[in-house]
């Protein structure tokens, strides 16, 4: 019987900051087959070494092969393009996947352009209706990202979305096929957050005190001043802290919030953290107040260590991982007093924390690493062996 050549896939995934995507590579590079799969990842010096494992044989970094990481306007768009084109000659992947909107979007055109063999899988990691129009002020913008995305979703061989909500959006609005849909969530390892879960943390807060937690990059679509504006008033009738577990660009102006809000002392940054889970895991609730959502990463870790969960309904994530008042807590969109009582209700209700955090639980184990992973290599499989 003659041997069968494992699959080549490059990873395209030219990022500079670690959030729900980059953890979602590497969760997915970590356990994928070796023997039936060989990897070339692009990436950044600053993110490559937190996705490598060893079934990466090789790694280009973008700023060797002076790649950008985000739409910067036509001229820059088709240098990147030219780049990815050559990189698809070059490796020759018998799959290339892009991960987030601009990876799909340079390399979907590449292979259009340059007319490579190879099977390109784009890979959105969020609903891109609403991340327009909530992230992009200016109309001309929009078309502009509206009319690339189109492209992606037409000229792809395949599209991995992380919600069912993010899949629709792809067909509705930018043109995909259904049958090219695939939906894959998201995954956690449990055994690793249960193990991290357990480190101290040097904080010193008293026991008489509550810790509400959120995680996540501080990015606008985040919607972390709209939590900084419901902690100010829920601290005026609670002894409560806030920890912000991340870092971003929006860093400084959150910080300049909660200091014009009252609430710096009881608000505590604590930054990047290699191991968010010991913050989760000492904090009484985890809230999530996302504009969008492509899934919702941050929720499922805080339901793994725990930790009751309340969030916004926001598109599409949390409706999906979450049933409201059996494992979690949904509130309305922009609706500050309903977070406040919210949050209220679960560290007043010994009974309803309780419920939530044993149910949340159990709810985390359905986002198994090992289930993600061969969600991908059958999608890798199935995309390979088409005519």
């Amino acid at each position: 019987m003659a041997n069968i050549q494992p699959l080549r896939i490059l990873f395209l995934h030219p990022t500079f900051t670690f959030g729900g995507a980059e953890r979602t590579t590497a969760n997915l590079l970590s356990r994928l087959n070796r023997d039936r799969f060989k990897v070339t990842l692009v990436a950044s010096r600053e993110i490559a070494p937190r996705l490598y494992s060893d079934v990466v044989e090789k790694i280009i970094y973008v700023e060797d092969i002076g790649m950008g990481i985000w739409f910067d306007g036509i001229k820059s768009l088709w240098k990147d393009i030219r780049i990815t084109g050559r990189l698809l000659s070059k490796e020759k992947p018998d799959i290339a996947l892009g991960m987030m909107h601009y990876s799909s979007v340079v390399l979907a055109l590449a292979k259009k352009f340059f007319m490579s063999k190879s099977k390109v899988i784009s890979s959105p990691r969020g609903p891109s209706t609403d991340y327009l129009n909530t992230c992009f002020t200016k109309k001309s913008e929009r078309f502009f990202l509206k009319m690339l995305f189109s492209l992606f979703c037409r000229y792809s061989d395949g599209i991995v979305v992380p919600s069912a909500g993010t899949g629709e959006d792809c067909i509705k609005n930018f043109g995909a096929k259904r049958g090219n849909i695939r939906v894959i969530n998201n995954s956690i390892i449990i055994d690793e957050i249960s193990e991290k879960i357990k480190e101290p943390i040097d904080m010193d807060i008293p026991d008489d005190t509550s810790v509400i937690s959120t995680s996540g990059r501080l990015s606008r679509e985040k919607n972390i001043p709209f939590l900084l504006n419901a902690f100010s008033e829920l601290r005026k009738i609670e002894k409560v802290k806030l920890l912000v577990i991340g870092d971003g660009p929006e860093r400084r102006t959150l910080e300049a919030l909660a200091s014009k809000l009252g609430a710096v002392e009881d608000t505590i940054f604590v930054g990047f953290q290699e191991n968010p889970y010991k913050f989760i895991g000492r904090s009484d609730i985890f809230v999530h107040t996302c504009l969008v959502e492509g899934f919702g990463n941050s929720i499922i870790e805080a339901m793994a260590c725990g930790v009751p969960v309340i969030a916004t309904d926001c598109p599409y994530g949390p409706r999906e991982i979450m049933k409201n008042g059996e494992n979690g807590i949904l509130v309305p969109m922009d609706d500050m007093e309903a977070l406040v009582q919210a949050i209220r209700s679960v560290l007043h209700n010994k009974r309803l924390r309780e419920e939530l955090s044993e149910n949340g639980y159990h709810r985390s184990l359905d986002f198994s690493v090992d289930r993600m992973v061969r969600a991908y290599e059958d999608v890798f499989n199935a995309i390979c062996n088409q005519q």
